[in-house]
């Protein structure tokens, strides 16, 4: 039992919107991801970046200048620091080396800041214990620039200060950092114009990343409504533009395929609609001359079947009732009506033969010039041909590999046809010419000709020249189309070449074989 599955269709315009949605979809999905996986990595590393190179740039500022100014806070370098601090959110310390002082065996440290920005900061005022363990570590480490990360668990400790080396490549830092949630403390040793080392802090933030992740998530989730909102109008829109023309030529194909050749394709679009348009539109206007000369063969056909059969059973009626009408004339009269019936039915056989590429070819050596020789010897003998000349010219005889038979009747159509169109001229010309190792067969008639707008048209199958059908033409106007398809099976050139008043030459040409 065979069981028909139909599967379900979608239209053109909806593949292009969910196709277009989607990508729109995924586009968005990564976009969010990515933002999501690597925003706070990426807020870190430009931290470190900068607070590095602000560092720098305040080191090398205050480097020599007089401690006064910042006890003063009155110089154009101290206005300077203060922009700094508040364009870039930071707080700047300045810190001389802690005093000890022991008392009752305690360590006890003198408040040693000398300067600090208004602005920023995670702690207004470090505690003196801590600026000593950063001192010291620092100096244990020989960093001359460097991180100082404090850890708040819930207040500063000075055991949980780490020194890391600005120097350090940013990938490590960035690695070394990214637990911290804390101030990143960018420290320098500095010089002043006391000769004395001081310690220099910018204490830069890295806490605002998980707020900074919010709010971009917040900023993303509208983005991408946004986003899907405008794709779905700009899909429906570009599946609409890109349907429709396909669309409309659906219809005019399905009319087509009714059996109307009178519709035209149109619709406007991009270039290949505009292109498959035009080959629609000369396909059908090929199958619109194709169904008005199949139309013509049928009609030719009919008159050419129906003709001799209308004869041959008047003749064969009238021998029947009239015992003195039973003669050779009359018995000449229905053989030549079914030799005429013969011609046509094997022309349609051949052709149906060619048409499905069933037909055989049989090649083999033999003498073309003899052929040729013994072709127009048989037409001279004919009767009916007795007011026709033949010449058959040819200076050497040749051999060629092919299909004898099917050559031969190549050969008998070229000259069928010179009698049908030769008109008053009565001469046939056959030429066989060699050269290059090649032989051209051609046949010449000095006939009415062709007109050089039908010639491309003479080797298709329903195409006859003579659209009255006098019967004085014989054929089906299939002959020329049989020729082409043996020809065409051997591998052969041919043509014809011909002038309005002047006659026609058909030829083909093949290779000699020695």
């Amino acid at each position: 039992m065979v069981i028909d599955l139909k599967l379900k269709t979608t239209s053109l315009m909806w593949k292009l919107f969910f196709a277009i949605l989607l990508f729109a979809t995924i586009i968005v999905l990564v976009f969010i991801i990515f933002q999501i996986a690597l925003l706070g990595r990426f807020y870190r590393s430009n931290k470190i970046n900068r607070t590095t190179e602000l560092i720098y740039e305040v080191s090398a500022a205050i480097e020599n200048q007089d401690i006064q100014n910042f006890i003063q806070d009155e110089s154009l370098l101290v206005s300077n620091l203060e922009k700094i601090s508040l364009d870039e959110e930071a707080a700047i310390y300045l810190y001389a080396k802690p005093l000890i002082i022991t008392s009752n065996d305690k360590l006890l440290y003198s408040n040693t800041l000398i300067y600090k920005t208004i602005s920023g900061g995670s702690f207004n005022k470090l505690e003196p214990t801590l600026i000593d363990e950063i001192w010291r570590k620092a100096k244990t480490t020989s960093f001359d620039k460097f991180y100082a990360i404090i850890s708040v668990n819930p207040v500063p400790s000075f055991d949980q200060i780490q020194i890391l080396s600005v120097e350090s490549p940013t990938k490590q830092l960035t690695r070394d950092l990214s637990n911290q949630n804390d101030s990143i403390m960018c420290c320098s040793f500095v010089k002043l114009s006391d000769g004395e080392t001081y310690l220099l802090v910018l204490d830069n933030k890295i806490i605002p990343v998980e707020s900074a992740v919010d709010t971009l998530k917040l900023q993303l989730t509208y983005i991408a409504i946004i986003v899907v909102i405008f794709t779905i109008i700009i899909a429906i829109l570009i599946s609409r533009y890109i349907s429709k023309p396909i669309s409309v030529m659906n219809e005019t194909a399905k009319l087509m395929a009714k059996g109307n050749y009178d519709v035209v394709f149109e619709g406007e679009g991009y270039l290949e609609i505009n292109e498959l348009n035009q080959t629609l539109n000369n396909t059908i206007a090929e199958l619109r001359k194709t169904e008005t000369l199949r139309r013509e063969l049928m009609a030719n056909v009919s008159h050419d079947l129906r003709t001799p059969l209308t004869m041959i059973k008047g003749y064969a009626e009238m021998m029947q009732d009239l015992p003195g009408e039973n003669n050779p004339k009359n018995l000449q009269i229905i053989i030549d009506e079914v030799n005429r019936l013969n011609v046509l039915v094997n022309d349609m056989l051949d052709l149906s033969k060619i048409s499905s590429k069933t037909i055989e070819l049989h090649p083999q050596l033999y003498s073309i010039t003899d052929n040729l020789i013994e072709i127009v010897e048989r037409y001279q003998k004919f009767q009916e041909n007795k007011e026709f000349q033949f010449i058959l010219n040819y200076d050497q005889n040749v051999n060629v590999v092919a299909d004898e038979s099917k050559l031969d009747q190549v050969i008998y159509n070229f000259i069928n046809n010179a009698i049908n169109y030769s008109g008053d001229a009565k001469k046939i010309e056959i030429n066989q010419v060699v050269e290059n190792n090649y032989v051209t067969i051609s046949v010449k008639d000095y006939g009415v000709g062709i007109k050089k707008e039908e010639l491309e048209y003479i080797w298709d199958r329903y195409y006859r020249i003579d659209k009255g059908h006098q019967r004085s033409i014989q054929g089906s106007g299939l002959g020329l189309s049989i020729v082409k398809g043996i020809l065409e099976y051997h591998n052969f050139e041919y043509g014809v070449e011909s002038t309005v008043g002047s006659g026609s030459i058909f030829w083909f040409k093949m290779p000699i074989k020695k």
